[in-house]
């Protein structure tokens, strides 16, 4: 169950960086702004699987 928590988390993230990333491209160039935001999602998804690891090894 972990893996599949962790598997969604960085999918379902992981998508919507990608989206965002082609709405950017589709406006015209980038604003470092919004592609910053954009690294900055994709690593709270990282932080949020990592933990959800750590904890469940912590609960084992």
């Amino acid at each position: 169950m972990l893996y599949k928590k962790m598997y969604a988390t960085l999918v379902g993230r992981v998508d919507t960086a990608v989206s965002d990333l082609a709405g950017l491209a589709l406006l015209g160039p980038c604003d470092q702004e919004h592609v910053l935001k954009i690294a900055e999602d994709l690593r709270q998804a990282l932080l949020e699987a990592e933990e959800l690891y750590l904890d469940a090894e912590k609960d084992s």
